[in-house]
């Protein structure tokens, strides 16, 4: 059964419409992390732009984790 919806996320200016079947509570968690990444919206800055900068936000953000979690697990398997 396919429980999908329209959504609303904004990045930067614009908002977008999407089909997803993520639950409510998600998908507030999902769009907290977007703001954050997005940031403050600056004068003249282009929407694509700021696509790129959201992206790139949370590519490192994701990577920082990641290389966090394989240092514990090889202190884990150190042990």
């Amino acid at each position: 059964m396919n429980n999908s919806r329209d959504v609303f996320l904004t990045i930067g200016r614009n908002s977008y419409t999407i089909q997803t079947a993520i639950d409510n509570e998600d998908l507030d968690r999902i769009k907290t992390l977007i703001d954050e990444a997005c940031g403050e919206i600056t004068e003249g800055t282009k929407q694509e732009d700021m696509l790129m900068l959201t992206c790139l936000r949370l590519a490192y953000s994701l990577d920082s984790v990641n290389e966090k979690l394989k240092r514990i697990l090889e202190k884990i398997d150190e042990a």
